[in-house]
């Protein structure tokens, strides 16, 4: 894989990482909140949010990294992008686990 080539694919994964991990989560989310009720394991969740939120930083990252050696051209747009789905995506996963802060598996 030449050099661009790679910078290609950076960005796609910047752009595609939120939306994925935010469904990754959710998916995550639902699938598994009946075995964190009756285990009494919380925790989950919260891995669940960590594991997800480091993905997203990654796709963030990525953008970055195609961000920075750009000059004004369609991959500098999708940089930006990737930039505001990453931050926005990241901002609903953060939402998601506000619940947990107040309330268990079970209630």
């Amino acid at each position: 894989m030449d050099a661009q080539e790679r910078h290609v694919a950076s960005l796609w994964v910047g752009v595609l990482a939120g939306p994925f991990a935010w469904a990754v989560d959710l998916q995550a989310r639902y699938a598994l909140v009946h075995y964190t009720c009756v285990h009494h394991a919380g925790w989950i969740m919260w891995l669940i949010t960590i594991a997800t939120l480091a993905a997203t930083l990654f796709g963030l990252l990525c953008s970055w990294r195609g961000y920075v050696g750009t000059g004004f051209s369609p991959s500098r747009f999708m940089a930006i992008s990737g930039f505001f789905i990453g931050g926005m995506f990241a901002l609903a996963i953060v939402a998601m686990a506000i619940p947990d802060l107040f309330l268990r598996a079970c209630d």
